[in-house]
């Protein structure tokens, strides 16, 4: 029988899982980005723009990518109904993730030369025994500080790059056969103009909570909630108190509903009952531009002081009135990403790699000094 421990993978394969978790990580969040910026903002709510690698990887995935050489992330859902162009809009999310893992095979290519111009500066070595140093782990017997150079230069190299080729390969499931699909499509869009019109005449996926939408292909909140904005707009602040009760009542993290209760609360001069409308919204809803909404009117109504009980209308003090789309509709319900939780992760993010690189750097000089 033969040797069987060839068969065994190395440990040195472990090195690639920075790499990869990185990869995986850019690859989806430039699908994500790419969907939304052309109009798809599902990708809001769904919660994939974000650098949280929990978000995009998976585990199986990334376990046979280590061990076999190919794996897989988490796919994006794309809804291109509300793309301008559909086929230009599909072409250009499933080359996406390629191209950002290029761009990012190439960024960390520029810093792994600038780490083997450092250390070969500050070891006395020449560049060249330096990225060979890198390059060639397999004789290490254990974990040093060569190998985890390596895993964060070489090693994201290879899988960005192995990522990139392989996703363009144009076999279904895969990136590169939705792109050559919806490049025949487009072709063939010229050649017939009708063609893309009649693909964009489909039922578009509107905004959420938007009226327009057939009232029995929604979700019972969304039909109590719209009913509600119409008797709210109307000025029937009763009949749109109950909608909006009823929407919560389907639905308790429905974060508009509650916000448009509190306007309509207000609307009759309500206050207390405004306020725990406001403060529901803050702890149940799903999401976050209705907890931001409703922190902002919470702020405006701490500005205004409630009458008290024993004031008498020739001691109160006249209090400035709501202004009155404060008390109207909340119509602003399209969910948005947390650009500023985004900016301040990237920001954490390439803070980190910089520490990282600088830890290399000083740990190679002294293995090599």
């Amino acid at each position: 029988m033969g040797d069987l421990s060839s068969l065994v993978p190395s440990w040195t394969n472990l090195l690639i899982i920075p790499g990869i978790v990185a990869g995986f990580t850019v690859h989806e969040l430039a699908h994500t980005l790419t969907a939304y910026l052309l109009g798809d903002l599902s990708q809001v709510e769904r919660g994939r723009i974000t650098l949280n690698p929990l978000r995009h990887i998976s585990w199986f995935g990334t376990l046979t990518f280590v061990f076999f050489g190919f794996g897989w992330a988490r796919p994006v859902q794309v809804d291109s109904r509300p793309f301008k162009r559909r086929y230009p809009g599909l072409f250009l999310v499933a080359i996406a993730g390629a191209l950002a893992n290029l761009v990012l095979a190439g960024f960390i290519l520029v810093l792994t030369l600038m780490l083997v111009l450092l250390v070969a500066i500050f070891s006395q070595q020449s560049p060249s025994q330096v990225l060979s140093l890198l390059l060639d782990v397999e004789p290490v017997a254990r974990p040093n500080i060569v190998a985890w150079a390596a895993a964060f230069t070489t090693y994201p190299i290879y899988a960005n790059l192995a990522l990139a080729f392989f996703n363009l390969l144009p076999f279904p499931t895969l990136d590169g056969f939705t792109a050559l699909a919806s490049l025949i499509a487009m072709l063939r869009s010229q050649q017939d103009p009708q063609a893309e019109t009649r693909a964009s005449q489909r039922p578009a996926r509107p905004a959420r909570h938007t009226p327009s939408e057939p009232r029995s292909q929604r979700r019972p909140a969304d039909i109590h909630f719209d009913l509600g904005a119409e008797y709210h707009a109307a000025g029937n602040y009763e009949d749109a108190i109950a909608r909006y009760r009823q929407a919560l009542g389907s639905d308790r993290r429905y974060g508009p509903a509650y916000v448009n209760l509190g306007l309509a609360y207000l609307a009759l001069d309500q206050r207390g009952r405004a306020i725990q409308a406001f403060r529901g919204a803050t702890q149940f809803a799903a999401d976050e531009k209705s907890r931001n909404e409703a922190w902002a009117q919470l702020h405006k109504l701490s500005e205004f002081r409630p009458p008290a009980a024993e004031d008498t209308p020739s001691t109160r003090q006249p209090e400035p009135p709501y202004p009155s789309h404060e008390t109207g509709p909340w119509t602003n319900t399209s969910p948005s990403p947390n650009w500023l939780a985004f900016g301040l992760s990237s920001l954490l993010t390439l803070t980190s790699a910089g520490c990282v690189y600088i830890y290399l750097v000083i740990g190679l000089v002294r293995y090599l000094s």
